[in-house]
């Protein structure tokens, strides 16, 4: 999607050094990453690289003709992360799909963004699963692309809603066998895996099915801290914390897994786990 290739070729020729052009906005470690080995650095950060070089995020897009569609995905689907759906609807709205959505990539994004905001925002189930259903018949679309794992991942959050158990297993369980052949190569694809593994991981913890649960709260947990990304590690660190006193594990573990994911929670100014991992700290301290 970014042409990597072409934001260098930008900056050599301002004549800027990675650390001038990325001074005061990131470390020269992550310019020098995304430049080097692809991995694209948050948006706000790579909009800020961008302007510091004159030139907009769509203007480092693949294809001229499509670049403004897939820079407007982009920006919406970064929009979610920070649960701003007006900002996504107004995206999304300048998007005309039987015109502008000419490439699969760009129609499976706008399918995803589609059901997401159904789901999320309008509550409306039936829409959110035409929209993934949309994807998951996509013909010749990789068991581990990350949009198909996340249209499966909504699936299984509807069926589980109303209690249609059997239906939300299914869609799972191919979750469960596709996530972990995902390349985690930029920030975008980081958020989404780790929020597929925390859901999937909630979702086989509340069935007592552990085993499931703890692989893939691990997995989450490893991605976490080796792409240093914060977001989601006190809730994985919390169902971990839970899933200790579920399987009766030594009580040690299961209240530094808890005091960890307080610790994520105060960072993220998450109060709901925090909480939740106080309660059960003091439950298990009583």
């Amino acid at each position: 999607m970014i042409n990597i290739q072409k934001f260098v070729q930008v900056r050599k020729k301002l004549k800027l050094s990675q650390t001038e052009l990325c001074q005061g906005i990131c470390t020269q470690s992550t310019l020098s990453k995304f430049e080097n080995n692809g991995q694209v650095p948050s948006f706000k950060i790579l909009k800020q690289l961008c302007e510091r070089l004159d030139i907009d995020i769509s203007d480092i897009m693949d294809s001229s003709e499509h670049k403004y569609i897939a820079h407007l995905l982009f920006e919406a689907d970064f929009a979610f992360i920070n649960f701003d759906y007006s900002k996504i609807l107004n995206l999304l709205s300048q998007i005309n799909p039987k015109i502008d959505l000419k490439r699969q990539e760009n129609k499976i994004h706008y399918h995803y963004l589609r059901g997401q905001y159904a789901l999320k925002s309008d509550r409306n189930q039936m829409s959110a699963l035409f929209y993934f259903n949309n994807i998951l018949t996509t013909e010749e679309l990789p068991k581990n692309d990350i949009y198909r794992l996340l249209a499966l991942n909504g699936c299984s959050q509807i069926y589980a809603k109303q209690g249609e158990t059997e239906k939300a297993e299914h869609y799972y369980s191919q979750v469960l066998k596709n996530i972990m052949d995902v390349k985690i190569d930029n920030i975008l694809t980081i958020m989404h895996a780790l929020s597929i593994l925390c859901d999937a991981g909630e979702f086989y913890d509340e069935r007592k099915m552990y085993r499931e649960s703890n692989a893939l709260l691990r997995y989450a947990y490893k991605i976490g801290t080796e792409k240093h990304v914060i977001f989601y590690m006190a809730r994985i660190l919390l169902r971990q914390g839970m899933n200790d006193i579920n399987q009766f594990k030594k009580k040690s573990l299961a209240i530094q897994h808890l005091h960890d994911a307080c610790a994520f929670a105060r960072i993220n100014r998450n109060t709901i786990t925090l909480n939740q991992a106080k309660k059960l700290l003091k439950q298990l301290n009583g």
